[in-house]
């Protein structure tokens, strides 16, 4: 997927800023604590450095300064560490909710475009690298609060070494960044391979049935597909890290160059006096602790800013949020009018743009129509495109004759309530009120209902539904289907979609769903519309509606004790059999 070009506006940047601001005080204690950290670990060195030249006589006050700053240390650590951990995990956690809550108000086409692997590439990975700026942060702040202290009591010491330490460090730093920017490009291209890795691991699990049975493409999928994208996110990522460990030991060595010169050339930087010069040793050899701290922490902060840059270009595809403030309600559902239809969208089979329609349709309470078809002729684009999840590009529709345009859609949304063939099935009956009026009440009534439903469908000796909760989920595709059928119900909707439905089910269970569960939804006063196949019910329809190539090609009316114009050769359908 082609990457968008950056653009001025930056979702998450701003959320990471905004939620820093909301935790100022917390992150200025904590970074004064780091701070505090590093001053007083180099006030240990130099107050040791002091003592080994001082007389017996100053010992003991030195010992109590060296007591104080051992604890000031010690607890600013603490402190620092502690509240830098909160704010990580406390971001992390922020940004997964605002990443989910963006995903789900976004637009459902935008939705499928950018496709679950990489939603979950960067609500895990990306979300937990940019978190874990919080624990380099406190490092890179420590240690090079200790490198400049140390650095600065150089410059007290002898400002020839001080000079020769800076051009050390100036000359490191810039090997250091060529190595950088290297490793930044091998971090983008592993963010890239992590996302297809994640759609494989989908895979894996989605597809168990067919690769257990089928030992070739088991092995072609591990090898040609998983493997080699497990490959490639290891070797972006050891080229990174490969960078920068080559960009640490370069100035380190530049560091051990630089000690070798100060201790068996001395006379050649500067009059040097012998009597300083294990002070000077001691200040480098502590420094390069905290120096090797600074160097590999920075990696981590160069995956947080990959990280971040990646989630940005998820929330600008995701801009298009959908805000529910419209006043508007569709209670009364007394027709739904749908005049110019049209819709383009990509098919890979033509490997061009598919013009869906324009059609006219119409839709009242009470009313049971079948929607059919071959396969490719449009028929789930279509439910997609009535039920409000996708935005056709020309269209008069109205409900009730107020008009649906983008601000009120989502409580357009709301009338329909709809069984997909690739529907997904939650763990309990999430937002479904308690009373059949929609208000709040007992959960018992809601719990009562659901267990009759699943009687009704015999479902009861597989799953009980307690406390608005699923027992199991553990089901076969059909019984599964039939549960989803049970949370539509009482979701209680005045419109209801059924994709296929049927595909999955039992003899008898077509028949329920056909001959009762349908034309008793029509009997309720719900509009009813079922995409299927099974031309031996077409009968029962009020009206039957083909498509072909994304318009219909005809729509017959089911007349009183007359023949559904749907069995005719007039409508030669293409129809499964069982």
């Amino acid at each position: 997927m082609k990457t968008p070009p950056r653009q001025k506006n930056r979702p998450a940047t701003r959320l990471l800023l905004s939620l820093l601001y909301r935790s100022r005080w917390p992150l200025a204690i904590a970074l004064i604590a780091c701070v505090v950290n590093g001053l007083s670990s180099v006030s240990l060195v130099a107050l040791i450095n002091h003592a080994l030249t001082a007389t017996p006589e100053a010992l003991t006050p030195l010992a109590w300064k060296f007591a104080g700053l051992a604890v000031l240390t010690l607890v600013s650590r603490i402190l620092g560490g502690v509240l830098f951990a909160q704010l990580s995990q406390g971001t992390m956690s922020k940004m997964r909710e605002h990443i989910s809550q963006r995903v789900a108000s976004a637009s459902y086409r935008d939705v499928e475009k950018l496709g679950a692997a990489r939603a979950q590439s960067i609500v895990t990975e990306d979300a937990t690298n940019v978190s874990m700026l919080f624990f380099a942060l406190p490092n890179l702040l420590m240690h090079g609060s200790i490198v400049a202290g140390c650095l600065g009591y150089l410059a007290y010491l002898s400002w020839p070494v001080f000079f020769l330490a800076s051009a050390v460090v100036v000359i490191g730093s810039l090997g250091y960044r060529l190595g950088d920017a290297r490793a930044i490009k091998a971090l983008e291209a592993a963010g890239v391979a992590q996302d297809k890795l994640f759609g494989y691991f989908n895979a894996l699990f989605a597809g168990a049935k067919e690769l257990k049975l089928h030992r070739e493409r088991a092995r072609s999928f591990m090898h040609e597909s998983l493997n080699p994208e497990i490959d490639a996110v290891r070797l972006h990522r050891t080229k990174a890290f490969v960078s920068y460990a080559v960009g640490v030991g370069w100035i380190l060595f530049l560091f051990y160059v630089f000690l070798g010169v100060v201790i068996f050339l001395p006379s050649q930087i500067a009059v040097i006096d012998f009597k300083v010069l294990a002070g000077y040793v001691i200040v480098f050899l502590f420094m390069l602790v905290p120096l090797d701290g600074v160097l590999n922490n920075l990696p981590t902060l160069n995956a947080a800013r990959v990280s971040l840059g990646r989630i940005e270009n998820v929330l600008q595809e995701l801009q298009d949020v959908e805000n529910d403030t419209t006043s508007t309600t569709f209670d009364d559902f007394q027709q739904l009018s749908i005049r110019g239809l049209t819709h383009r969208y990509y098919r890979e089979k033509e490997d061009g743009m598919f013009q869906f329609g324009p059609m006219d349709l119409t839709f009242k309470p009470g009313e049971l129509t079948f929607l059919v078809g071959g396969n490719g002729s449009g028929k789930t684009t279509l439910a997609k495109l009535l039920v409000g999840l996708y935005t056709p590009e020309g269209a008069d529709v109205r409900v009730n004759g107020h008009i649906i345009n983008d601000v009120n859609r989502p409580q357009y949304r709301q009338l329909f309530s709809a069984v997909f063939s690739d529907f997904h099935l939650f763990e309990s009956l999430l937002g479904i009120s308690s009373n059949a009026n929609g208000k709040p009440g007992d959960s018992s009534d809601l719990d009562a209902r659901a267990n009759a439903l699943l009687a009704k469908l015999h479902l009861d000796h597989k799953v009980k539904i307690v406390n608005g909760a699923f027992s199991t989920r553990e089901l076969s595709q059909g019984q599964r289907k039939r549960l989803a059928l049970v949370v539509a119900y009482l979701e209680d909707r005045p419109f209801y979609l059924f994709d296929e439905w049927a595909a999955d089910q039992d003899p008898m269970f077509k028949t329920v769903f056909y001959q009762e569960l349908l034309p008793e939804l029509a009997a309720r006063g719900k509009a009813v519309l079922a995409i299927t196949h099974d031309d031996r019910y077409f009968h029962l329809a009020d009206r039957c509606i083909k498509l072909e190539n994304g318009m219909i090609v005809d729509e017959e009316v089911q007349s009183n004790g007359g023949t559904n114009q749907c069995l005719t050769s007039t409508l030669p359908l293409q129809v499964k059999t069982y």
